[in-house]
């Protein structure tokens, strides 16, 4: 096979990277104005939980807003395992754990171990 008969054959795919860069460098940006921000209150409140709580107060408020959207979403008993989690981890208050309201919590699923010990190995165990 000769130098320019195998360049024929790659040249379309070549085209076809080339056109498919600047359609999506194109697209992307205006896709983004059009949508908004991309990501949606669950990805945001898994993010929080996989991540360290070290943010900013204006990532809190939003938090602070996907939190409801999040709870409303699921059923009675994950509800409240989410809302322990939520307070162990300290999501709805600026990342400091809320101890009181996580044993009231947990008294409340009738789990065998509220004490704060407990509480604290599950934060740690809550973390990826």
């Amino acid at each position: 096979m000769t130098r320019a008969r195998s360049f024929g054959l790659v040249w379309p795919y070549l085209l076809a990277v080339a056109l498919g860069s600047l359609l999506g460098s194109i697209a992307l940006p205006v896709l983004s104005l059009v949508e908004g921000s991309t990501s949606t209150p669950l990805a945001r409140v898994g993010f929080a939980l996989r991540e360290n709580p070290s943010a900013s107060s204006a990532t809190w408020a939003v938090l602070d807003a996907d939190l409801p959207v999040v709870r409303s979403s699921m059923a009675a008993p994950q509800r409240e395992v989410f809302d322990l989690v939520v307070a162990v981890r300290g999501l709805d208050n600026g990342g400091h754990s809320d101890w009181a309201r996580a044993e009231k919590i947990c008294g409340t699923l009738s789990w065998p171990r509220c004490d704060k010990d407990a509480l604290v190995q599950l934060k740690d165990l809550s973390r990826p």
